[in-house]
């Protein structure tokens, strides 16, 4: 591939790619999510339901947001880190403590009534992922059809996508690393097209142009999103990048 950000990108393996992830600020707030529902009373099997519910809902509704998206999960981490109770992890209970954080959290304020019925139209998903959650995450591809299907999107949707990558993060850090596949779509958000511009001009199609990338560099379209996210400023900036 003749790109210069194939060139900027090319000394690095899928191994560099999960580095990166593991110091992504969004992966950061999972983690210390996890490690504070785990530190709660309560069943294993229920934590894990309700960990992975709330990171996936809360991801379909993860755009048009009111600061960095570092940030948004950040405050989604510490808002969830007590909010665990066996007595109140029903379906409509998550989508209820969904909501009720949508109207509160100061850093996705816009078109809140809107991702509140997108929270109502996910509902019927959680009865299905319920003691699944392990399955999911070994067949993310079966997971992002199931999504796109319940919210009636396109599979390649970037919410749904998204979804399946922040699903993913969370997963990682109760069952160890599961490699995202080859065929999940990048997630084509603000970043993504502004890289695109600067060094993708000579392909009509993003998706083809990031398709290409992943190929020729040897790392799954999700996992290289996961360099780019971290890495943008200096990408686009054209800092010295090692």
């Amino acid at each position: 591939m003749k790109n210069e950000l194939f060139d900027r990108l090319s000394h690095l393996s899928l191994k560099d790619a999960i580095e990166f992830e593991n110091n992504d600020r969004q992966f950061i707030a999972l983690k210390n999510l996890w490690e504070n529902i785990e530190k709660r009373q309560g069943k294993e099997q229920n934590k894990i339901f309700f960990y992975l519910s709330i990171i996936i809902g809360n991801s379909l509704v993860c755009y048009q947001l009111s600061g960095k998206g570092e940030d948004y999960w950040t405050e989604f981490g510490e808002y969830f880190s007590d909010k665990f109770d066996e007595k109140n992890i029903s379906p409509r209970d998550i989508i209820l403590i969904l909501s009720d954080f949508l109207r509160n959290c100061k850093k996705n304020r816009r078109y809140t009534d809107t991702k509140i019925a997108r929270l109502q139209k996910f509902e019927p998903f959680l009865y299905e992922f319920a003691s699944k959650e392990k399955y999911f995450y070994e067949n993310m591809l079966g997971l992002r059809d199931k999504l796109a299907k319940t919210m009636k999107q396109k599979k390649d949707a970037k919410t749904v996508v998204f979804a399946v990558k922040m699903f993913s993060y969370g997963a990682r850090n109760i069952f160890g690393l599961v490699y995202f596949p080859v065929d999940l779509l990048i997630p084509i958000d603000s970043r993504l097209t502004a890289m695109f511009e600067k060094y993708g001009k000579s392909y009509e199609k993003i998706e083809d142009f990031y398709k290409e990338l992943s190929s020729s560099l040897k790392i799954p379209m999700m996992h290289l999103d996961g360099i780019i996210w971290t890495s943008y400023n200096e990408l686009m900036e054209d800092f010295p990048f090692l």
